[in-house]
């Protein structure tokens, strides 16, 4: 069992197995394919830096335990702001609404601008010069790193929660074959 246990880890790390190149970029596009049928959350994930805030999309978030409370995302290790938000200390995930689909495809483009103040963002009382809030996201959970995880092309982040904000009852904001969509 602990040589299975290791095998995997090691796995999960380098992404490697033992299937030739052209029969893994044959699974890897196979099973981006079978994904994208599957609607997932949209959330934004951002951390604090020296230079303001970082955020990227994500729809890899996910309940992990309520006690203790974590949560569960990944990014990419080849993006900018994956690398900063894995490497940062803590950060906030904000659920979107359906009113938020501009809002995710801002985060989701290279060089958008993001955190302004038409986009819905606001300083979060006491904490002036961190993150900021997003009063009408469905929920805010403000998170301290717990462990990252090197897994493939991706660091898979688990995360402590500190702090939760609860918004407005909306409906959510999902993700499907590469679009933004509404549930209603």
């Amino acid at each position: 069992m602990t040589e299975l246990v290791t095998d995997l880890a090691t796995d999960l790390a380098t992404g490697s197995t033992d299937r030739p190149e052209a029969d893994r970029a044959d699974l890897a596009d196979a099973f981006k394919s079978g994904f994208r049928r599957q609607p997932n959350g949209v959330a934004l994930v951002a951390c604090a830096t020296p230079d303001g805030p970082v955020g990227l999309t994500a729809s890899s978030v996910a309940s992990v335990s309520a006690d203790p409370a974590l949560l569960s995302f990944s990014v990419l290790r080849s993006s900018v702001s994956g690398a900063t938000i894995a490497g940062a200390g803590g950060g906030a995930v904000y659920l979107l609404g359906e009113q938020h689909a501009d809002l995710a495809a801002a985060f989701a483009t290279r060089g958008a601008e993001r955190f302004t103040a038409a986009q819905g963002w606001t300083t979060r009382p006491g904490q002036e010069g961190g993150l900021p809030a997003l009063p009408d996201a469905l929920a805010t959970f403000w998170f301290d790193h717990h462990q990252v995880i090197p897994a493939g092309q991706a660091w898979l982040v688990l995360a402590s929660v500190t702090a939760v904000d609860l918004g407005p009852g909306e409906d959510p904001l999902v993700h499907h074959d590469r679009h933004f969509r509404r549930i209603s």
